[in-house]
Protein backbone atom coordinates (compact mmCIF):
# COMPACT_ATOMS: atom_id res chain seq x y z
CA UNK A 1 0.00 0.00 0.00
CA UNK A 2 1.25 3.49 -0.83
CA UNK A 3 2.06 6.19 1.68
CA UNK A 4 1.01 9.84 1.46
CA UNK A 5 4.32 10.89 -0.09
CA UNK A 6 4.04 8.19 -2.75
CA UNK A 7 0.49 9.16 -3.67
CA UNK A 8 1.43 12.85 -3.62
CA UNK A 9 4.15 12.13 -6.17
CA UNK A 10 1.64 10.41 -8.46
CA UNK A 11 -0.75 13.35 -8.24
CA UNK A 12 2.09 15.76 -9.05
CA UNK A 13 2.99 13.67 -12.07
CA UNK A 14 -0.61 13.81 -13.31
CA UNK A 15 -0.57 17.58 -12.87
CA UNK A 16 2.82 17.84 -14.62
CA UNK A 17 4.14 19.65 -11.55
CA UNK A 18 6.78 17.37 -10.08
CA UNK A 19 8.79 20.35 -8.89
CA UNK A 20 5.83 21.99 -7.09
CA UNK A 21 6.08 25.11 -9.21
CA UNK A 22 2.29 25.50 -9.28
CA UNK A 23 0.93 23.46 -6.38
CA UNK A 24 2.50 23.23 -2.94
CA UNK A 25 2.79 19.88 -1.20
CA UNK A 26 0.17 21.09 1.26
CA UNK A 27 -2.29 21.85 -1.54
CA UNK A 28 -1.73 18.40 -3.02
CA UNK A 29 -2.25 16.78 0.39
CA UNK A 30 -5.51 18.67 0.86
CA UNK A 31 -6.70 17.45 -2.55
CA UNK A 32 -5.79 13.87 -1.61
CA UNK A 33 -7.73 14.30 1.63
CA UNK A 34 -10.82 15.42 -0.28
CA UNK A 35 -10.56 12.52 -2.73
CA UNK A 36 -10.12 10.08 0.15
CA UNK A 37 -13.22 11.47 1.83
CA UNK A 38 -15.26 10.87 -1.31
CA UNK A 39 -13.81 7.40 -1.69
CA UNK A 40 -14.62 6.58 1.94
CA UNK A 41 -18.27 7.44 1.42
CA UNK A 42 -18.42 5.04 -1.52
CA UNK A 43 -16.27 2.31 0.02
CA UNK A 44 -15.91 2.76 3.79
CA UNK A 45 -13.48 0.70 5.77
CA UNK A 46 -15.18 -2.25 7.47
CA UNK A 47 -14.30 -2.97 11.08
CA UNK A 48 -15.38 -5.15 13.98
CA UNK A 49 -15.21 -4.23 17.65
CA UNK A 50 -16.17 -5.87 20.92
CA UNK A 51 -17.46 -3.98 23.92
CA UNK A 52 -17.60 -5.37 27.44
CA UNK A 53 -20.49 -3.76 29.28
CA UNK A 54 -19.72 -1.92 32.49
CA UNK A 55 -23.36 -1.77 33.62
CA UNK A 56 -26.75 -3.37 33.05
CA UNK A 57 -29.03 -1.81 30.45
CA UNK A 58 -29.90 -1.59 26.79
CA UNK A 59 -27.79 1.51 26.16
CA UNK A 60 -24.30 0.62 24.93
CA UNK A 61 -21.60 3.28 24.52
CA UNK A 62 -19.68 3.01 21.25
CA UNK A 63 -17.13 5.66 22.20
CA UNK A 64 -14.28 3.12 22.04
CA UNK A 65 -14.93 2.39 18.34
CA UNK A 66 -12.59 4.96 16.82
CA UNK A 67 -13.77 6.64 13.63
CA UNK A 68 -17.19 4.98 13.59
CA UNK A 69 -19.50 6.43 10.94
CA UNK A 70 -22.17 3.74 10.70
CA UNK A 71 -23.21 0.58 12.53
CA UNK A 72 -24.03 -2.34 10.25
CA UNK A 73 -24.74 -5.28 12.60
CA UNK A 74 -24.93 -6.00 16.31
CA UNK A 75 -24.21 -9.47 17.74
CA UNK A 76 -25.34 -10.03 21.32
CA UNK A 77 -24.64 -12.01 23.37
CA UNK A 78 -21.18 -12.75 22.03
CA UNK A 79 -18.77 -15.27 23.54
CA UNK A 80 -15.22 -14.97 22.20
CA UNK A 81 -14.13 -18.42 23.40
CA UNK A 82 -17.15 -20.15 21.84
CA UNK A 83 -18.95 -17.80 19.43
CA UNK A 84 -22.66 -18.49 19.11
CA UNK A 85 -23.66 -20.31 15.93
CA UNK A 86 -25.64 -18.87 14.28
CA UNK A 87 -24.85 -15.37 15.55
CA UNK A 88 -27.61 -13.67 17.52
CA UNK A 89 -28.14 -10.53 15.45
CA UNK A 90 -30.02 -7.83 17.37
CA UNK A 91 -32.22 -4.98 16.33
CA UNK A 92 -30.97 -1.56 17.39
CA UNK A 93 -31.14 2.19 17.14
CA UNK A 94 -28.17 4.53 17.13
CA UNK A 95 -28.16 7.95 18.79
CA UNK A 96 -24.81 9.66 18.49
CA UNK A 97 -22.30 7.28 20.07
CA UNK A 98 -24.95 5.36 22.00
CA UNK A 99 -26.41 2.10 20.71
CA UNK A 100 -29.82 1.07 22.05
CA UNK A 101 -30.54 -2.67 21.86
CA UNK A 102 -34.23 -3.10 21.04
CA UNK A 103 -35.00 -6.79 21.26
CA UNK A 104 -34.13 -9.87 23.32
CA UNK A 105 -32.97 -9.96 26.90
CA UNK A 106 -31.52 -6.87 28.52
CA UNK A 107 -27.70 -6.78 28.36
CA UNK A 108 -25.99 -7.16 31.72
CA UNK A 109 -22.73 -5.91 33.18
CA UNK A 110 -19.82 -8.04 31.98
CA UNK A 111 -21.60 -9.18 28.81
CA UNK A 112 -19.88 -8.65 25.47
CA UNK A 113 -21.46 -6.96 22.45
CA UNK A 114 -19.82 -7.45 19.04
CA UNK A 115 -20.36 -4.57 16.62
CA UNK A 116 -19.78 -4.61 12.88
CA UNK A 117 -19.32 -1.05 11.68
CA UNK A 118 -17.88 1.28 9.06
CA UNK A 119 -15.26 4.00 9.35
CA UNK A 120 -13.26 6.19 6.94
CA UNK A 121 -10.39 4.82 4.88
CA UNK A 122 -6.91 6.07 5.75
CA UNK A 123 -3.63 6.84 4.01
CA UNK A 124 -0.41 6.41 5.93
CA UNK A 125 0.94 9.80 7.14
CA UNK A 126 -2.23 11.69 6.17
CA UNK A 127 -3.81 13.18 9.30
CA UNK A 128 -1.45 11.08 11.44
CA UNK A 129 -2.74 7.78 10.06
CA UNK A 130 -0.36 4.85 10.54
CA UNK A 131 -1.54 2.70 7.63
CA UNK A 132 -3.10 2.87 4.19
CA UNK A 133 -6.36 0.96 4.07
CA UNK A 134 -7.34 1.84 0.50
CA UNK A 135 -7.00 -1.32 -1.62
CA UNK A 136 -4.06 -1.10 -4.02
CA UNK A 137 -6.38 -1.43 -7.02
CA UNK A 138 -8.25 1.70 -5.95
CA UNK A 139 -5.29 3.97 -5.25
CA UNK A 140 -5.36 5.32 -8.81
CA UNK A 141 -8.99 6.28 -8.28
CA UNK A 142 -7.98 8.43 -5.31
CA UNK A 143 -5.04 9.88 -7.27
CA UNK A 144 -7.34 10.83 -10.15
CA UNK A 145 -9.83 12.48 -7.83
CA UNK A 146 -7.08 14.36 -6.03
CA UNK A 147 -5.73 15.71 -9.30
CA UNK A 148 -9.19 16.92 -10.21
CA UNK A 149 -9.69 18.66 -6.87
CA UNK A 150 -6.25 20.29 -7.02
CA UNK A 151 -6.84 21.63 -10.53
CA UNK A 152 -10.33 22.85 -9.64
CA UNK A 153 -9.03 24.84 -6.68
CA UNK A 154 -6.23 26.31 -8.80
CA UNK A 155 -8.75 27.35 -11.46
CA UNK A 156 -10.91 29.08 -8.85
CA UNK A 157 -8.05 30.84 -7.12
CA UNK A 158 -5.96 32.00 -10.07
CA UNK A 159 -8.39 34.00 -12.14
CA UNK A 160 -6.61 37.22 -13.13
CA UNK A 161 -3.32 36.16 -11.52
CA UNK A 162 0.02 35.76 -13.25
CA UNK A 163 2.03 32.64 -12.52
CA UNK A 164 4.75 30.32 -13.72
CA UNK A 165 2.30 27.98 -15.46
CA UNK A 166 1.27 28.59 -19.07
CA UNK A 167 -2.11 26.97 -18.35
CA UNK A 168 -5.07 29.30 -17.92
CA UNK A 169 -7.81 28.93 -15.31
CA UNK A 170 -10.09 27.80 -18.15
CA UNK A 171 -7.69 24.99 -19.05
CA UNK A 172 -7.48 23.86 -15.43
CA UNK A 173 -11.24 24.01 -15.07
CA UNK A 174 -11.79 21.89 -18.16
CA UNK A 175 -9.17 19.36 -17.08
CA UNK A 176 -10.50 19.28 -13.50
CA UNK A 177 -14.09 18.79 -14.61
CA UNK A 178 -13.13 15.82 -16.75
CA UNK A 179 -11.12 14.26 -13.91
CA UNK A 180 -13.84 14.75 -11.32
CA UNK A 181 -16.52 13.41 -13.66
CA UNK A 182 -14.41 10.29 -14.13
CA UNK A 183 -13.79 10.09 -10.38
CA UNK A 184 -17.52 10.19 -9.63
CA UNK A 185 -18.25 7.52 -12.25
CA UNK A 186 -15.62 5.27 -10.67
CA UNK A 187 -17.04 5.87 -7.19
CA UNK A 188 -20.50 4.92 -8.41
CA UNK A 189 -19.15 1.64 -9.77
CA UNK A 190 -17.20 0.95 -6.57
CA UNK A 191 -20.35 1.60 -4.54
CA UNK A 192 -22.36 -0.70 -6.82
CA UNK A 193 -19.84 -3.51 -6.45
CA UNK A 194 -19.93 -3.13 -2.67
CA UNK A 195 -23.73 -3.29 -2.60
CA UNK A 196 -23.68 -6.44 -4.74
CA UNK A 197 -21.34 -8.08 -2.25
CA UNK A 198 -23.43 -6.95 0.71
CA UNK A 199 -26.60 -8.37 -0.87
CA UNK A 200 -25.07 -11.85 -0.78
CA UNK A 201 -24.51 -11.72 2.99
CA UNK A 202 -27.01 -12.27 5.79
CA UNK A 203 -29.61 -9.47 5.45
CA UNK A 204 -29.19 -6.55 7.82
CA UNK A 205 -32.04 -6.71 10.30
CA UNK A 206 -34.49 -3.84 10.71
CA UNK A 207 -35.24 -1.73 12.61
CA UNK A 208 -31.54 -1.27 13.00
CA UNK A 209 -31.00 2.26 11.85
CA UNK A 210 -29.24 5.50 12.47
CA UNK A 211 -30.19 9.04 11.59
CA UNK A 212 -27.52 9.30 8.85
CA UNK A 213 -28.96 6.25 7.10
CA UNK A 214 -32.45 7.75 7.15
CA UNK A 215 -31.10 11.06 5.87
CA UNK A 216 -29.23 9.37 3.01
CA UNK A 217 -32.23 7.25 2.06
CA UNK A 218 -30.51 3.96 2.90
Amino acid sequence: MSTLSELRELVEQDLDDAGNAVWTAGEIDRAIERALSGYSRARPQEAVGTITLAADGREVSLSTLTGLTRVVRVWYPYTSTAPEDPPEWRQWELWGATLYVLDGGEPASGDVVRVYYQKPQTIEDLNSATETTVPAEHEEVVVGGAGGYAAMEKARGSVGEAGVSTETPEHWLEWATGRLDSFNVQLTEIRRQLLLRVDKRVPIQRPGWDRDSVRDGI
